[in-house]
């Protein structure tokens, strides 16, 4: 959600879940079906992003269909559906694996069935890839078309206000390292105008912990922060 000359309300959360999205593919590419701690390690990620993913869809269908349903008849059916389908994908897969883990380790089809869960999750990023273009290459421009900036503005300080500061700071520690620096700054720099100056402190830890001491650095500068 950056604020540029237009309120984006889609880029920025999209190129954090596709850092995860790819993250996990290549985890799911490489992973010794025999390997417990693996097996576990990856099946607490899958867990973490469906939630986030859940969060993610219901802020959206919360804050954002509403408002584009009034200015664009049914324009909200769409994205509402492939919710949907994009919840009950998730919860398939993520049931896949816990069969996958249960196998025993001698299990002679664990291959075939880690190469199936490895197939299904790169579907599942054909699917909402799909979806998430749909949202940053036509609903974003229909709602600058169709919306204030002043509108649109209240709704990114209403996606602020409507997480949990642990959830806030979960979904900046995603988003961070998938963003440019000047995005970085445009970020921290609105949440700096809305946040209180606690609010504000946390999010820059979390910044300190999610990117590279280097990149850590260069945002400090920029922000003019100690």
């Amino acid at each position: 959600m950056v604020l540029g000359e237009n309120v984006d309300l889609y880029t920025s959360g999209h190129k954090g879940q596709r850092r995860v999205f790819f993250q996990i593919a290549s985890e799911a590419g490489t992973l010794d079906y025999a390997d417990q701690v693996a097996l576990g390690k990856l099946y607490e990620e899958l867990q973490a992003f469906r939630d986030e993913m859940r969060l993610h869809a219901s802020l959206e269908e919360k804050l954002i269909h509403p408002l584009l349903s009034e200015r664009v008849p049914g324009g909200a059916r769409r994205l509402e559906e492939d919710h949907r389908v994009m919840h009950q994908q998730f919860d398939d897969i993520i049931t896949h694996f816990e069969e996958v883990k249960a196998k025993s380790a001698g299990f002679e089809k664990s291959p075939q069935l880690v190469m199936e869960f490895y197939r299904s999750w790169n579907r599942f990023i054909v699917f909402y890839f799909s979806h998430i273009d749909f949202e940053e290459e036509n609903v974003m421009p229909s709602l600058w078309k169709l919306c204030t900036a002043q509108e649109l503005g209240d709704v990114f300080k209403r996606f602020l206000a409507s997480q949990t500061p642990k959830e806030l700071m979960g979904h900046l520690e995603m988003m961070l390292p998938a963003m440019s620096l000047n995005e970085q700054v445009m970020l921290l720099n609105a949440g700096r105008a809305s946040m209180p100056p606690e609010a504000f402190q946390a999010a820059l830890g979390v910044a300190e912990h999610a990117l590279s001491s280097d990149d850590w650095a260069a945002l400090k500068r920029k922000l003019d922060v100690e």
